[in-house]
């Protein structure tokens, strides 16, 4: 199976690809949907790892229906990066570190849910506001 990661930014994202055979791909790409693409279609499966961030949601699901499967971790979890240094961090280095954490995933906090798992949860159900309270004109 091949691994992949990308430190994903709005406009431009690094990525790395560790094939079968041991090979490093790394790029840099404007964060499209053309440019993930060209990239990523026709590629055998993958294991990617994103960083949860505002773009990530798109991006998965864009590459889910690319055929490959999507992690998005949470950036925080210390274990994605418990081996590298902090003064020394690049986008390179990151997606580096990265990308050596798909091949044992069980251990990342994943803040993304496929569909029928997110439509199986109870949904939150606001009330309504409260009247007379201390931020209304008559309270």
């Amino acid at each position: 199976m091949e691994y992949g990661a990308i430190d994903l930014h709005k406009k431009e994202s690094q990525i790395r690809i560790l094939t079968e055979d041991g090979e490093i791909v790394d790029r840099r790409i404007v964060t499209t949907r053309e440019r993930l693409t060209t990239v990523f279609w026709g590629r055998p499966r993958m294991r990617i790892l994103l960083e949860a961030a505002t773009e990530s949601e798109w991006v998965a699901q864009h590459l889910e229906t690319l055929g490959h499967e999507v992690i998005v971790a949470d950036p925080n979890f210390t274990a994605m990066y418990g081996h590298r240094s902090r003064r020394v961090k690049t986008d390179r280095r990151d997606v580096a570190a990265l990308v050596e954490e798909p091949v044992s995933t069980q251990h990342l906090a994943r803040v993304r849910t496929n569909e029928s798992t997110a439509s199986s949860r109870p949904t939150l159900e606001l009330g309504q506001p409260r009247r007379g309270g201390r931020h209304t004109p008559n309270g």
